[in-house]
């Protein structure tokens, strides 16, 4: 997909468990790989990662294949085009056409999209898809909490940054299980969005 000698790809072992430890020892002749000794989360998944990458600019996506990672070459190419002035704290997100999801979870995920958004104001039409690229500093500069993978658009767009919403096509999950339910996507989401709320509101006048 990417023919750059400057491209980095790494994968990060975020102590789930499935069966990639299996994998691991294969992989890790061809690829960087950074593993948890117990599982932490996504966001500590993401920030291992991001933290480990070499290059300046990253981009990000889910290992249960529903994402084709050629899809990420798209959003590589849209930055390239970016005017230097616009890349700070610019985020460019996935947004998924034709999802290969249930008839209740594109419905729920549409409801949610739409109320974040309207809370929030913060640009994006998906924030749940998981291809994203940024600037590696500007990352690692907004406040890292759980579950901010969420509210990344919120989190660039409160330090004046740019959100473009990419089309990128969806599959059906073929590796790994879902993690998240009704009450633990819902509830702890709705504390989440007033968190973020909060803090997008209440510090725009101190930008990172």
């Amino acid at each position: 997909v990417f023919k750059s000698k400057n491209i980095e790809i790494l994968i990060v072992d975020d102590g789930s468990s499935d069966d990639f430890k299996e994998k691991r020892e294969f992989l890790k002749k061809n690829f960087k790989i950074k593993v948890h000794s117990r599982n932490l989360g996504k966001c500590k998944a993401m920030l291992t990662g991001i933290q480990s990458a070499s290059n300046k600019i990253v981009g990000i996506l889910d290992g249960d294949g529903q994402n084709p990672p050629s899809e990420l070459k798209k959003l590589f190419n849209f930055w390239i085009k970016i005017p230097q002035k616009d890349k700070k704290f610019a985020l460019i997100c996935g947004n998924r056409i034709s999802r290969q999801d249930t008839l209740i979870k594109r419905l729920s995920s549409k409801l949610a999209n739409k109320f974040r958004k309207f809370i929030l104001k913060d640009d994006c039409n998906d924030t749940a898809c998981a291809l994203k690229v940024f600037s590696k500093s500007d990352y690692l500069k907004i406040p890292y909490f759980k579950n901010m993978h969420r509210f990344l658009p919120a989190l660039f767009k409160m330090n004046n940054g740019k959100i473009f919403n990419i089309p990128v096509q969806d599959r059906r999950r073929f590796a790994g299980k879902s993690k998240y339910n009704f009450n633990n996507r819902f509830w702890v989401g709705i504390k989440d969005l007033y968190n973020v709320w909060v803090l997008v509101t209440f510090k725009k006048g101190d930008r990172l």
